[in-house]
């Protein structure tokens, strides 16, 4: 029963303010899920904006360069400002430029600004600061470019994937070795997790895939999917459990479009 005030009126008892309060925390609760996922699909919606864009860019690319992909760390040349290798202990690859700035021309961001990067991605962005493969550097972010397929032994003998690095003297990939464009990776979201799992504060640039455990990735991120860009310029989710692990998606990382399972590094 409700109790009266000093001036006649009535008054919410404490048992009914309780009540009232849970009701509203089970509305609360019962609209949160409701709003993360509005939001985990705004950010995959934007990824894909970027991708997208990024997939025009790297079309350009390609039919003003002989019908050939970028590498992912390519000659000496114009960075627009990115970061470019710092070269190793001998020098070599000194001045090489990132893959995402050959596309500066065409999509206009460089790799440090935050509007490049996917909005629900949550690690760092940074140049190079680590070397791996000889000569290869890598960048923190959002995104990766499709790198070396599964062929990570040797790659200097075997190459399955889009973007060697040029001292190796590879020719870069030629449209015509793509054996089926729209199956097969270009550029997408880059796997972390967080930086004490992953051992590092970002996701790689270069992407690749093994069969033994690669880099964690968020099983969480925007709807609990990845975004990829092809090769023949669509984007679309694919679920990170199938996308990473090479017994499902093994071909969809080579030019060939062979899972090549002798290649893949446990």
């Amino acid at each position: 029963m409700s109790g009266l005030t000093d001036f006649g009126r009535k008054a919410f008892t404490l048992l009914e303010m309780l009540m009232v309060i849970a009701i509203i925390g089970i509305l609360a609760a019962l609209l949160l899920p409701a709003l993360s996922s509005a939001k985990a699909y705004a950010h995959s919606t934007t990824c894909k904006n970027h991708l997208g864009q990024m997939g025009m860019a790297l079309k350009m690319y390609v039919d003003e360069h002989h019908a050939r992909y970028p590498y992912y760390l390519g000659p000496p040349g114009p960075a627009y400002g990115d970061a470019v290798d710092p070269g190793g202990p001998t020098g070599r690859g000194k001045g090489c430029v990132f893959w995402s700035s050959k596309l500066f021309p065409y999509y206009p961001l460089n790799w440090t600004n935050r509007a490049f990067h996917c909005p629900g991605y949550k690690g760092a962005i940074a140049g190079p600061p680590a070397r791996m493969l000889d000569n290869a550097v890598w960048r923190l972010g959002s995104y990766g470019y499709n790198f070396g397929g599964t062929g990570t032994d040797d790659y200097t003998k075997r190459f399955f994937g889009l973007g060697p690095n040029v001292t190796w003297h590879i020719p870069p990939v030629s449209e015509a070795q793509v054996k089926v464009p729209v199956e097969m990776l270009a550029i997408g979201d880059s796997q972390f997790l967080n930086a004490e799992v992953n051992g590092f504060a970002g996701g790689q640039d270069a992407l690749g895939i093994r069969s033994g455990p690669g880099p964690t990735f968020d099983p969480a991120r925007h709807g609990r999917t990845y975004n990829q860009l092809w090769c023949d310029g669509h984007v679309a989710a694919m679920s990170p459990w199938v996308l990473f692990n090479p017994t499902n998606s093994a071909a969809l990382w080579n030019s060939d479009h062979e899972p090549h399972p002798e290649s893949w590094e446990p």
